[in-house]
């Protein structure tokens, strides 16, 4: 015989069952790896953004670099590997030495899918809207200031990194000893995902500044109609380099 549940009841045991498996779901602890010390830090329930930030700069011995704090979501990151399969797919097709070039420099970096945050913690703290409450796991990097920067060009053989110059702005290392050529346009990648691009850097006076980290991108020309947005796709991949 078939019960028939009067609406009033049906209504109470649907919000019943709501309410136990919200509360099976937020006794699931959540887990922030910290890339760098090597450990994971759980909490009884989300936490937001700025605690979990504070609670990792707790566990390191060395002053964090802002800039680079990112949020890296393991969850996501089939993303960035079917658009780097992608990437360098139509590097390969392209077959030119400059293609083939830019080709071996991003092999050799790492590729996360970060997850938009601001990462100035005193900015955080200030509005909710820029602290959100981290409701799954995430890694966490919270990196040192580095020395660096990296240039990425067709004619670049070497390797990416080079060396901070004191006082130096773009067009210091788009020069032919350092980038291979001495090219006129590029775009540039803060290690804060923040993205410009920048022309007539030779003839023009305006300084453009470096972040430590930042990348000098110097794009391929010449392309083909089927692959002019490829050096836009490189860019925004260029956004998602994690520095190990």
């Amino acid at each position: 015989m078939k019960k028939i549940i009067p609406a009033c009841l049906a209504v109470f045991f649907a919000l019943r069952v709501d309410s136990i498996f919200a509360q099976s779901e937020s006794a699931q602890p959540i887990k922030i790896h910290l890339l760098q010390a090597g450990l994971t830090l759980e909490y009884t329930s989300a936490p937001r953004l700025s605690q979990s930030i504070s609670d990792a700069e707790k566990q390191v011995n060395y002053a964090v670099y802002p800039l680079g704090i990112t949020l890296i979501s393991p969850e996501k990151q089939p993303l960035i590997e079917q658009k780097k399969r992608a990437i360098f797919s139509k590097l390969k097709t392209i077959d030119t030495p400059e293609s083939l070039q830019i080709l071996k420099h991003l092999k050799k970096l790492n590729f996360v899918y970060k997850q938009p945050t601001d990462n100035l913690l005193k900015r955080i703290r200030l509005n909710k809207k820029h602290d959100p409450l981290l409701l799954k796991d995430y890694t966490l990097s919270i990196s040192i200031r580095p020395n660096h920067i990296r240039v990425i060009t067709p004619r670049r053989k070497s390797t990416s990194l080079v060396k901070l110059l004191p006082n130096a702005s773009l067009k210091d290392y788009l020069t032919k000893k350092i980038a291979g050529d001495s090219y006129d346009s590029a775009w540039v990648v803060q290690v804060d995902q923040h993205i410009s691009q920048a022309s007539n850097i030779q003839w023009e006076n305006k300084k453009h500044y470096l972040a430590p980290g930042a990348i000098v991108y110097v794009g391929l020309s010449g392309l083909f109609s089927e692959y002019q947005a490829l050096n836009q796709d490189i860019v925004e991949l260029l956004s998602q380099h994690l520095e190990l």
